[in-house]
């Protein structure tokens, strides 16, 4: 989704979507801001504001120098304040099959790339609190390789990426990072609903679990997160149905019950809106 308020300075699309860079991304305006996850890894770098993630239903600070690796299909929410400055960053987004090939001759990066693309990490949130310099030089060099009108080599685009994956790994093997904060009530309300999403929304039982009224709940999560509980759970339903559709040959009927939307109709209305697609079209997308 594109923003009007958003000054892109640079976009390019490489082989039907494995390669995009988003350089330097101005917005100065209040974004419309909700709960998504891509198909391949994201590495955001935030050149300048100051904003809040919501991350595996944790809430971390980001600033200027902030970095953060989104894994695929990680669902996420990124918030930041525009009254006071600009939010300016840098969006590098490709599909890791692609490349993989081209990092193998690469043993010690190459498992660090593994671990982004397929395991659990401790931490995904960094600062660059030094070579800035040179990271910059990279994205730099990223954004002119994007600039060409011919085709973009997917050779020359891995040889950035394994630069970028360096530099990541020496901030990932470091002892500073993103902290996350003591655990809000914004946060008890996201591991609630990572346990229960699958079942029909309660909103008493919920609020009986934190020891708070159903309006102090709805309040809570509004006032810490930016949005509400219920556009929370639907992201929710519908990214794990979408990781239904891609691994199980159960029937989308099947899939919409098992992620807690039995009503058919409902279900597929919901889903098209918010991926563009049907739950067939996203299934037959996704057949090898």
């Amino acid at each position: 989704m594109e923003f009007p308020e958003s000054i892109d300075k640079g976009f390019r699309v490489l082989n039907k979507r494995a390669l995009e860079l988003r350089y330097g991304i101005v917005t100065t305006e209040k974004p419309y801001v909700f709960y998504h996850y891509h198909k391949g890894i994201e590495v955001l770098f935030v050149h300048r504001g100051k904003g809040n993630l919501t991350l595996n239903r944790k809430l971390y600070n980001l600033e200027s120098g902030s970095v953060v690796i989104f894994q695929p299909f990680q669902l996420h929410r990124v918030q930041f304040d525009t009254n006071q400055c600009p939010y300016e960053r840098t969006i590098l987004n490709f599909e890791p099959s692609t490349f993989a090939p081209f990092l193998k001759n690469f043993p010690l990066l190459f498992r660090f790339y593994e671990q982004v693309w397929k395991e659990q990490l401790s931490n995904q949130v960094f600062r660059m609190d030094r070579d800035m310099g040179y990271i910059s030089g990279v994205l730099e060099r990223f954004k002119d390789l994007f600039s060409w009108d011919r085709e973009i080599e997917l050779e020359a685009a891995s040889m950035l990426i394994l630069n970028i994956l360096d530099y990541l790994k020496s901030l990932h093997n470091g002892s500073f990072g993103g902290a996350a904060r003591p655990e809000s009530h914004a946060e008890k309300i996201m591991n609630w609903v990572e346990e229960h999403y699958t079942e029909p929304f309660d909103l008493s039982a919920l609020a009986e679990e934190l020891h708070l009224s159903k309006h102090h709940v709805s309040h809570l999560f509004r006032s810490e997160i930016g949005g509400n509980i219920t556009e929370y759970l639907i992201a929710r339903r519908i990214r794990q149905a979408c990781w239904l559709l891609k691994t199980e040959s159960k029937s989308v009927e099947h899939i919409g019950s098992l992620v807690g939307i039995p009503n058919f109709p409902y279900f597929c209305r919901l889903f098209k809106k918010i991926t563009g697609l049907t739950p067939i079209q996203y299934r037959n997308s996704h057949l090898n």
